[in-house]
């Protein structure tokens, strides 16, 4: 792969040179790469045509993205070096949110104690609904938790539900990241 720094012939360029080349453009840099090859023969596997159908769904995502002007600032925002809005959508689309961690040392089992997320995502996790389950799988209750308003990373679920033992009960956490894809994490309190 070639990459463009100052050719002023080629700066710019995209598509096939001759049967073995092709240019592409990444932010602001001309890349010449290798042509790409694929068998007449090649089948995908089930697994291959499952992760296509995702990427495709990714892409129409990130052109939706690119008409949003508010959505298209804050990606390109977060892109860092040659990525582009663009980029970042796919990656978002791509990419399940990160529980970081669930502190639950606040969590008591009364009406009132509260839970703390630490979350990141790639652009921001929009909501998060807790599910809480007893040791043997009774539904205890269930609710949203609210953004901490100093770091967005965080959010605090407040019981609204008497629970006793705490050990041992199950927390559910339903993230749902910008483009609308929601991720369970299952977390057991010791």
């Amino acid at each position: 792969m070639a990459v463009n720094k100052n050719n002023v012939v080629v700066s710019g360029s995209s598509g096939k040179l001759g049967n073995t080349m092709v240019f592409r453009q990444r932010g602001r840099l001309t890349v010449l790469a290798k042509m790409p090859y694929r068998s007449k023969r090649y089948v995908p596997t089930e697994n291959q045509k499952a992760h296509q159908l995702k990427f495709t769904a990714a892409s129409f995502y990130a052109q939706g993205v690119l008409q949003n002007p508010a959505l298209k600032a804050a990606y390109t925002a977060k892109a860092k070096g040659n990525q582009s809005a663009y980029n970042m959508a796919i990656k978002d689309y791509l990419t399940p949110p990160l529980l970081a961690s669930a502190n639950c040392s606040s969590y008591t089992g009364k009406i009132g104690s509260t839970i703390t997320l630490a979350i990141s995502d790639v652009l921001a996790v929009v909501t998060v609904k807790i599910v809480l389950y007893t040791n043997d799988g009774t539904l205890v209750e269930e609710g949203m938790a609210v953004q901490d308003a100093e770091n967005a990373m965080f959010w605090v679920y407040t019981a609204t539900a008497v629970n006793t033992p705490v050990s041992g009960m199950v927390l559910m956490a339903y993230l749902t990241s910008t483009p609308g894809n929601v991720y369970k994490h299952e977390v057991v309190v010791p």
